[in-house]
């Protein structure tokens, strides 16, 4: 048989508009970017997140026989390839290269794959060279037809969307691999505010539809995209606000050309956008009980890891996950969560093996310091439906005990709407099945976001004789914790008013999001206050909520103990008819 070239990854560089930090790419003491292509001056090393070529885990999910590193360059330099294991590294191949003009010189490091090198990387030396670029490329037989709608939910993020939009076609106007033939992008639009005259070409298909969040968006264009005749073997979740370097498309597509399980999946890692640097999540663990993300905090300009290994992940987030066309035949469409936990569920229902290969990631904002009240009744009604379908062992003590500690959580914090909200969500699910097909989503999310305590200006809250305090506000991050103090009076609920603190202006000032029990301790009234937006809003302590919330919790504890049973069963029972997605819906 013939054997046929596939690209794994190109090797590429920083873009100030992407990512500026260099480390991610290339070590070097003087080595500069110009023109889309690096000047090396000295010594240039490529083990590095983005360059490093993390051998073991293309030789897990890939079928190929040759390996071959290609380098576009010009100048005199000394090219030497390093193979490393378990932290011991090697020098694989040393060579000299003569290039009066740019040339490209090939290196066939096939050998490499009959060792156990966890990761492959090189290195160049030149006094005054230039690389314009290069891949990792393989030849493999037979390799894999693949055609990958990329669905892509947005609602009213035209700045994001559009910076997105003009970024993709750009990257496939100007390279030979992704074409018409084998990659498109349907763009939900759950706002219906984006311009069809601006969106759609022949990469590009805009779909208008109803706010019927993330999960409903991204089934809406999984439908279209099985509906549309293109026939495709993959289909690309992808955020709508992320930083995306184009060059990822290109990578997941080489790791199908040659996958050896047509029912891999691949994942994307997040880097938090507010450094470029530091890892979110590499996939993640979910256990029935909580969400271990794997590798969360590392920082990726570190070697050590770079070349970290982390255990199997049974999810991967919809900021960046390619998965089978075939899984909707075999498994259905995703439950219609709107948002929270939709991709955990899907995961666990349909992968066997999902790969986060070093070098595929996305910048996203950070979750940390995010505040979206609303947002706990889908967090706790969505696990809930989640730990039901999945088959994980039932926790009903545990989820009790989270009810209890979510809603006294809340009390605590005096956002007694907060609690109001997830004990709803608790409610909800116990409503059962048929509640939960039948619910109107977008009606549910407006009644939501009525029900949460509203942010107001600065502006807004003088009027209501609030002013924004910066040396009060950052007192309040810094202010004690008197846990004695506050454990035997629950935080304050059993002191007389006459004890509580007399707080300049009469109201303290707690972070809106990331804010600690001891900010509402002793403190009648509190501003909730979310600097980055100036936005905030005030709450004031009931003491009679304490015992309101006690009692309602006994109630519903023993309520949910004695339905959880045939209600869990219920959910179990029904996933095929919950997995459905009918055209009828579709508005």
């Amino acid at each position: 048989m013939n054997s046929e070239s596939n690209i794994f990854r190109n090797i590429i560089f920083p873009k100030e508009n992407i990512c500026p930090k260099t480390d991610l790419y290339y070590k070097s003491d003087s080595g500069s970017i110009s023109e889309n292509a690096l000047h090396i001056h000295g010594k240039t090393s490529f083990d590095t997140y983005f360059n490093v070529f993390p051998l073991k885990q293309y030789l897990a999910c890939c079928q190929f026989s040759g390996l071959f590193l290609k380098l576009k360059v010009c100048g005199d330099f000394v090219l030497k390839i390093f193979g490393i294991n378990q932290n011991a590294e090697e020098t694989i191949l040393e060579k000299n290269i003569h290039a009066e003009n740019m040339t490209e010189d090939i290196t066939d490091i096939s050998d490499c794959t009959d060792k156990s090198f966890s990761h492959i990387y090189f290195s160049l030396e030149s006094n005054n060279g230039i690389l314009y670029g290069g891949d990792f490329s393989c030849t493999a037989e037979n390799l894999n037809d693949i055609n990958i709608a990329v669905i892509i939910c947005t609602f009213k993020r035209e700045k994001f969307l559009l910076r997105n939009h003009s970024e993709i076609c750009e990257y496939l106007e100007n390279q030979d691999i992704l074409n018409e033939n084998n990659i498109h992008f349907y763009i939900v639009d759950n706002g219906k505010t984006l311009d069809k005259n601006l969106i759609e070409n022949s990469y590009t298909t805009l779909i208008p539809n109803q706010n019927t969040g993330g999960s409903g968006g991204f089934t809406r264009g999984y439908y279209e995209a099985l509906h549309s005749g293109k026939n495709y073997t993959n289909i690309l979740f992808m955020d709508d606000d992320i930083v995306l370097d184009c060059e990822m498309l290109l990578r997941v597509y080489g790791i199908l050309k040659t996958a050896k399980d047509k029912n891999l999946a691949v994942g994307g890692t997040m880097i938090k956008l507010s450094d470029f640097v530091t890892q979110h999540e590499a996939g993640a663990i979910w256990n029935g009980k909580k969400l271990t993300s794997l590798g969360n905090g590392a920082d990726l300009t570190k070697r050590e890891n770079v070349l970290a290994e982390y255990p199997d992940c049974n999810y991967n987030a919809w900021w960046f996950y390619c998965f089978p066309a075939g899984w909707q035949k075999k498994y259905g469409y995703p439950l219609q969560f709107f948002i929270k936990e939709d991709d955990i569920e899907y995961s666990l229902r349909c992968a066997e093996n999902i790969a986060v290969l070093k070098g595929i990631a996305v910048w996203h904002d950070d979750f940390e310091g995010k505040y979206d009240g609303f947002q706990e009744y889908y967090i706790k009604r969505n696990e809930l439906i989640l730990t039901s379908v999945n088959h994980q062992k039932a926790y009903p003590f545990f989820q009790v005990e989270k009810l209890i500690k979510c809603v006294m959580r809340q009390v605590a914090y005096q956002r007694y709407f907060l609690a109001d909200i997830v004990i709803r969500a608790y409610d909800d699910y116990l409503k059962g099945w048929e509640n939960f097909k039948h619910t109107d989503t977008e009606k549910l999310n407006i009644e939501l976001m009525n029900s949460c305590q509203k942010l107001l200006t600065d502006e807004e809250l003088k009027q209501c004789g609030v002013y924004f305090d910066k040396e009060k506000y950052d007192n309040a991050l810094k202010e004690p914790k008197h846990l004695f103090g506050q454990i035997l009076t629950f935080n304050g609920y059993f002191i007389p008013k006459c004890f509580y603190q007399k707080d300049k202006d009469g109201f303290s000032m707690a972070a809106l999001a990331g804010c600690k029990f001891v900010n509402f301790y002793r403190h009648q009234k509190v501003l909730h206050y979310d600097i980055s937006k100036k936005r905030g809003f005030v709450t004031e302590m009931k003491k009679s909520a304490f015992w309101k919330y006690s009692f309602l919790l006994l109630g519903k504890s023993v309520k949910f103990l004695v339905k959880y049973p045939s209600v869990r069963k219920g959910y179990q029972n029904h996933l095929k008819e919950l997995s459905e997605f009918k055209p009828t819906e579709i508005i």
